[in-house]
């Protein structure tokens, strides 16, 4: 009789085959596993080719200001603004009375007037920054940019002066700017534009822009030749001796050398109140409705421009609350519908003319400002003169 017998694996035998098992179904799966991953190839090109997408977006970025339409965003934003703030007055006037509506209608188109100013020492001032896009290589504010930015400041200030003129549907035209850079204006520095009338004559008034840093600042200027230059007179006077080998003249004065003469032509241009000066500008304006000329004095008068009163103990400042002498003239003109100017516009476009000149208050009003008038027109009417004799050579 056989006997059956059952094989039992050995302990090394149980071994083997576990791990041989654990090979093939758990490293093996893992090595198959990894072969499916995707595979990184970074090469020159891509990556060069990555950067300049993040260089360009970058660029574009910085250069923000330069978009299309953004100058002209920035140079009618305060048309906007000042159209969006009468746009909330006549939503708040909506459910007034008709003569609530005119009277504060007036007013608020009243208050945007400079009634009593001094038309020679009233300063408006823009303000502003040297962005990379209006600087240059050598990382200062580029000269074009000073034009560029000026007329910026140029509608601004025209908004503050002759609010009315612009109501009326008078214009401005510019006949001239003339340039003086005096120091550079560094990258990312602020600067401010102050603007001034410097005078007037018949035809043409002349706005003078001064750009520089803001009081307590000095664009590009070491501190011991801001410190050197505060006190000093905004402008540099140079004198050529007679000899330049001898530092005594014949008349026995000492006069300063070249050197000394070229160190006082760097020297830092100051404002009385500390600011720098960094570039002067003089505009040459002239007002028109449609193609006829506007007398200044006209246009200032109708603003409320005044000369200051007479210096005494009981002299009061002109202001809305205490208007000039000839405002009731004005006031005329404008009617009682503030919105209605077409009497203003047919004096504008030559009905000044049939006033005799003994009557014309627009002269008077401005009369106690002749001398200073006068030294202004000599002084800003040179560079005119000046460039009509250029135009001859």
């Amino acid at each position: 009789m056989l006997s059956s017998r059952r094989s039992h694996p050995s302990a090394r035998h149980i071994t083997a085959m576990f791990w041989d098992g654990l090979f093939k179904d758990t490293v093996m799966d893992a090595v198959r596993s990894l072969a499916r991953l995707p595979t990184f190839r970074v090469s020159v090109g891509s990556l060069s080719f990555s950067l300049l997408k993040y260089v360009a977006v970058l660029l574009f970025l910085v250069n923000a200001r330069s978009w299309p339409l953004t100058w002209h965003f920035r140079v009618f934003r305060p048309v906007m603004s000042l159209r969006l703030r009468w746009y909330m007055l006549q939503l708040r006037l909506l459910l007034k009375p008709k003569q609530v509506k005119r009277r504060e209608k007036a007013k608020w188109l009243q208050e945007l007037c400079p009634v009593g100013q001094d038309p020679l020492e009233f300063v408006y001032t823009w303000k502003g920054w040297a962005s990379p896009d209006d600087s240059d290589f050598n990382l200062h504010l580029s000269n074009s940019c000073y034009a560029k930015n000026l007329d910026c400041a140029r509608l601004e200030a025209a908004l503050k002066y002759f609010p009315t003129l612009c109501r009326a549907g008078g214009w401005i035209a510019l006949g001239a700017t003339h340039f003086n850079f005096l120091r550079e204006i560094p990258i990312l520095a602020p600067y401010e534009i102050r603007m001034r009338i410097a005078g007037w004559d018949s035809k043409w008034q002349e706005v003078q822009g001064r750009q520089g840093a803001p009081r307590g600042q000095a664009l590009g200027v070491p501190r011991h030749d801001r410190q050197r230059a505060h006190g000093r007179a905004p402008y540099p006077v140079l004198h050529t001796p007679a000899d330049p080998l001898d530092a005594e003249s014949k008349s026995g004065v000492a006069t300063p050398t070249h050197a000394e003469a070229l160190a006082r032509a760097s020297m830092v241009h100051v404002e009385p109140d500390g600011a720098t000066l960094n570039c002067v500008v003089v505009n040459a304006l002239c007002f028109k409705t449609g193609r006829i000329t506007i007398p200044p004095a006209l246009v200032l008068a109708v603003e409320g421009f005044v000369a200051p009163p007479s210096a005494g103990a009981d002299a009061e400042q002109f202001s809305l609350s205490n208007p000039p002498p000839f405002w009731g003239e004005v006031q005329k003109l404008i009617g009682e519908e503030p919105t209605d100017l077409r009497r203003l516009q047919k004096f504008y476009a030559g009905g000044w003319r049939e006033v005799p000149e003994g009557e014309r208050w627009w002269e008077k009003a401005v009369e106690g400002l002749e001398e200073r008038r006068k030294a202004g027109m000599e002084v800003v009417g040179a560079l005119r003169s000046g460039m009509e004799g250029v135009r001859s050579l």
